[in-house]
This record gives C-alpha cells, sequence and structure tokens, in this order.
C-alpha cells in the first residue's frame, strides 16, 4: 500500500513538469535590451501574483488529484487486490496527504521560489522575444483587451487546470499501472 503512496507522489511530481523543461534548454540569446524589456513585461502582466495564484491552485487541487489517480490505479489493479487492500491504500493516502500538503505549502511559500520563477521566466521572455516585441506585448497588455487577458487569466488557467485533471489523472493511473506491472516483471 505504501508504494502505491510513493508511486502517486511520484506520478504527481512529474506530471507537473512541462516536457519542455526537461530538454535540453535553448542558448543564450538573451541581450540586455532584452533582459530588461522583459523584466518590465514580468512587472506589466504581475507574474509574481499569477505564480502566486497558479502555485496556491495546484496546491488546493493536489488532494484531489491524489485521490482521483489513486482511484484509477485501484480500477485498473482492482482484478488483483482485494476490497480490504483497496481500502488499506485509500487509508494510507488519506494519512500520507497531510504530510505531502505540508511539504508542499513550505516548498510555496519560500520567497527565494518566486525570485527564482519570475527571474527564470524572465529569461525565457528575453531570449524568446526581441526588446521591441516585449514592448509590443507591453503596449498590448496596457490595452483594454490585454488587461482583461490578465485579469481573466488566473480563471482561464483554473479551468485549463481542472480540464486537464478531468482528461489526464484517469489515463495516468493506467500508465501508472503499466509501469509498476513492468517494474514488479523484472
Amino acid at each position: 500500500m505504501k508504494k502505491i503512496v510513493a508511486l502517486l507522489a511520484a506520478a504527481l511530481a512529474f506530471s507537473q513538469v512541462p516536457a519542455a523543461a526537461q530538454s535540453a534548454a535553448p542558448a543564450d540569446t538573451a541581450t540586455a535590451e532584452s533582459t530588461a524589456a522583459a523584466k518590465q513585461l514580468m512587472d506589466a502582466i504581475n507574474a509574481r501574483s499569477l505564480m502566486q495564484a497558479s502555485m496556491q491552485h495546484m496546491s488546493a487541487q493536489l488532494p484531489q488529484m491524489l485521490r482521483a489517480m489513486t482511484d484509477s490505479m485501484l480500477e485498473n489493479k482492482g482484478k488483483n487486490m482485494s476490497a480490504a487492500e483497496k481500502k488499506a491504500a485509500q487509508a494510507d493516502l488519506e494519512k500520507a496527504i497531510p504530510g505531502m500538503m505540508a511539504a508542499i505549502q513550505k516548498l510555496f511559500s519560500d520567497p527565494a521560489l518566486l525570485d527564482d520563477f519570475e527571474r527564470e521566466t524572465a529569461a525565457i521572455y528575453a531570449r524568446n522575444y526581441t526588446a521591441d516585441e516585449m514592448r509590443q506585448l507591453l503596449a498590448f497588455y496596457r490595452s483594454p483587451v490585454g488587461a482583461k487577458t490578465l485579469a481573466t487569466m488566473p480563471k482561464v488557467m483554473q479551468e485549463s487546470m481542472a480540464l486537464s485533471q478531468k482528461i489526464i489523472v484517469p489515463r495516468m493511473g493506467k500508465v501508472i499501472e503499466e509501469v509498476t506491472a513492468n517494474i514488479a516483471k523484472k
């Protein structure tokens, strides 16, 4: 049962890392001008607040995601587990959730985390947009539709995350089950 909880925690951690972040970073082509423009853009879009809101939402959704992944895994593995074993696995997860949440809250409350995200996000913009393009983005975000985009972005992101959980989590349980079965065979 504890293996299931550990697998869920690992799967969840990996599911939160975009595939692009796992590939090699592009060559650093940022200029001083594009870096300065990227910092202005981060301020204009209130990137720090958006990141905080995203982390808070992710943190709030974590218990539900873990439960859904457990349910999916148990549904797929149910043929090999008794009702008592399933209930025990769910109980183990419930016991583990508070500790996991405390650790995640500690991580998310570290100001250095937001500093790192903001700095690295600015660097990504600086590498991928010219200073002139970022000035155009700044103009857009200062326009009425740009301001609306910024205002509605947290809601759009929240709905998108909920949709991805609805679509991905049931499939993730099947993948974890297959990987676990393959590991057990070796």
